[in-house]
């Protein structure tokens, strides 16, 4: 009996651990609804960074080989909302839903190695890039994987990646939880404009002083050489006093007039 409780509770524990190990999201219901949500609400011209292996070298292996960069992509695009957007809400349910996928195949570094020749770096629109995530959904669902996976040859040619921007535009949706939830996109040329303006300012300051310098030494030179042409004001009436007739003298001669004049 014993023995059989044993078998009996291993059994139980192996098909738990089967169906746990199973990736468990139906995207043909409630998810898929959740993925056309966020299409209409994200603009239509609104590029979105992708690295990816497409399904046709990933071949059995193109979940495995695509799980962890879709995970980031979409981190990626959750951080471009508020907190409270219910975008952000949406989208961190895929996100978590690809973090259990990616727990449950293992490892994937050696694979994602092997297959590194074979990665592209796009940006694609809004339409495309979520009937990616769908595609991908629905590979994961129907466990569309393997464990033996050879990686086709390297390309010849390097793929080249395509260089858009982002649009313009923020990310915003017809409807006002995205207009108030979307975090809006700062200029990067912010701060070297506030560092060369303080260094225009630090590079003025001993200019200044500077100019001050070389008026006060052309005004010191000017008050020296007038005072080698002007001697000093002591002297200036000396001639005039050394010229100027006694006192005596003009006393004495009134006095003969007055005695003239009696006579």
């Amino acid at each position: 009996m014993i023995w059989i409780r044993i078998c009996v509770h291993l059994l139980l524990f192996i098909t738990l651990g089967v169906h746990s190990s199973k990736f468990d999201v139906n995207p043909v219901t409630d998810d898929i609804s959740r993925l056309s949500i966020l299409r209409q609400n994200i603009p239509k011209d609104y590029r979105i960074p992708v690295h990816y292996v497409p399904k046709e070298e990933g071949g059995m292996c193109w979940v495995k080989l695509n799980v962890f960069y879709l995970e980031e992509s979409l981190q990626d695009l959750a951080h471009k909302f508020g907190n409270i957007s219910s975008n952000r809400k949406d989208i961190s349910i895929f996100i978590q839903m690809l973090q259990e996928l990616r727990l449950n195949l293992g490892t994937l570094d050696l694979i994602m190695y092997d297959f590194e020749c074979h990665y592209r770096e796009e940006r694609w629109q809004t339409a495309r890039y979520f009937d990616f995530v769908k595609d991908f959904l629905i590979a994961a669902q129907n466990r569309e994987d393997s464990d033996d996976c050879d990686p086709p040859p390297c390309p010849t040619t390097p793929h080249t990646t395509t260089t858009e921007q982002y649009s313009k535009e923020t990310v915003t949706s017809s409807t006002k939880d995205c207009a108030t939830g979307c975090t809006p996109h700062h200029d990067q040329h912010f701060l070297p404009e506030v560092v060369e303006r303080s260094l225009l300012s630090l590079l003025f300051i001993p200019l200044l002083a500077l100019v001050f310098l070389l008026v006060w030494k052309v005004r010191s030179r000017r008050n020296e050489q007038d005072l080698h042409q002007n001697p000093g004001e002591d002297g200036l009436f000396t001639g005039t006093e050394g010229t100027a007739p006694p006192l005596d003298a003009e006393i004495s001669e009134k006095n003969k007039l007055n005695v003239i004049e009696t006579v």
